[in-house]
């Protein structure tokens, strides 16, 4: 059985920065959905590939993009609960550069203007979903939830956006 999406140990600069292009945006989106702040998930984002980087010196990564997503959400969330006093929600900037995580006008305008609508575990599961090309089922690890409450907690933030979509004004 082939094995895809394995990663040796990295024993090169360009295999990393290879690595770092294909997945940057997946760990800063999932770090920002939770964080709601551009700052903070860049912090989040340099510390995942610091321990990328560590940990691949030494080991091989059977699934780079679902560990490093698991790895910045774990991040995020404990950035999270450490700030949240402090974390406020967007910050004046925050619409301004989401094209960050997508360079398509019509991503950047639905997510400027919908993802306010859901709530953290909500916006996590459609960015992975929609934005970032996950299935379910390599959804719910990452989670810790089951495949079942991934579908039902979907399926309700698909209905919150709709409802938001039918309540605008064109």
């Amino acid at each position: 059985m082939e094995k895809k999406n394995v990663h040796q140990p990295v024993d090169s600069l360009p295999e990393f920065k290879q690595l770092f292009s294909e997945h940057k945006k997946h760990v800063f989106a999932i770090a920002l959905s939770i964080l709601r702040d551009f700052e903070l998930a860049e912090d989040v984002l340099q510390e995942v590939y610091i321990k990328l980087y560590r940990h691949m010196q030494h080991q091989e990564i059977l699934n780079v993009k679902a560990w490093l997503i698991r790895v910045a959400r774990n991040a995020a969330l404990d950035l999270y609960r450490k700030n949240k006093r402090e974390i406020t929600g967007f910050d004046d900037d925050y619409f301004d550069r989401i094209q960050y995580i997508s360079e398509d006008p019509l991503d950047q305008i639905i997510l400027s203007k919908y993802l306010q609508l859901l709530n953290s575990e909500e916006r996590q599961i459609v960015i992975m979903k929609d934005i970032l090309g996950m299935k379910h089922r390599e959804i719910a690890p990452i989670m810790r939830r089951s495949l079942s409450t991934v579908l039902w907690k979907y399926s309700m933030a698909l209905k919150k956006l709709r409802t938001g979509v039918m309540k605008e004004e064109f």
